[in-house]
């Protein structure tokens, strides 16, 4: 390869690293307010509602997944001769970038390391919120339905879908 090729395509990807870092970062924003709308439907149960957004969440994390899997390849060609960063998060990956990208791009890794931490707690706050939902809603309707036939669906341990799921003991330890 020679040196005019080089410049050119460590010039083009290196440029767009912050730019992929900072689409990166908005659309994770745009994720945890989805997810903040997702926890305030599931407190006024709206059920309707909540299938539109869950298909909007949806389509974020697609959107989210295109936007890493762009970061990751832009990162793996600026630092293929690099060893592997051993700790977690995108904060360290990008310390082992040259000095002035990593100067511009720091800052957004550790935002972007943030907004993913945000978005596990309500993602997981939200399942909590549900779960609870599911259990109030066998509670009410226990009274009218037959013991002896399993009516309610809800979701199981491993998060499919299952028929006369009951109370785990991890929900009585949170209830």
């Amino acid at each position: 390869m020679n040196t005019t090729t080089f410049e050119t395509f460590t010039s083009s990807t290196t440029e767009s690293i912050p730019g992929l870092l900072l689409s990166e970062y908005d659309s994770l924003t745009c994720l945890v307010f989805l997810l903040k709308d997702e926890q305030k439907l599931i407190l006024e149960r709206r059920t309707e509602s909540l299938m539109l957004l869950l298909t909007r969440i949806e389509e974020q994390l697609v959107r989210i997944r295109e936007h890493q899997a762009r970061r990751d390849e832009a990162l793996r060609k600026i630092l293929s001769g690099a060893p592997p960063s051993t700790q977690p998060g995108l904060s360290h990956r990008v310390l082992q970038l040259p000095f002035d990208l990593r100067e511009q791009s720091l800052d957004l890794a550790q935002r972007i390391d943030v907004q993913m931490q945000l978005v596990h707690e309500l993602a997981w706050q939200n399942h909590v919120l549900l779960s609870h939902s599911v259990h109030f809603l066998e509670e009410v309707l226990s009274p009218w339905l037959d013991p002896q036939q399993e009516a309610l669906t809800t979701y199981g341990k491993n998060g499919m879908i299952q028929k006369g799921a009951r109370k785990s003991n991890s929900f009585q330890a949170m209830a």
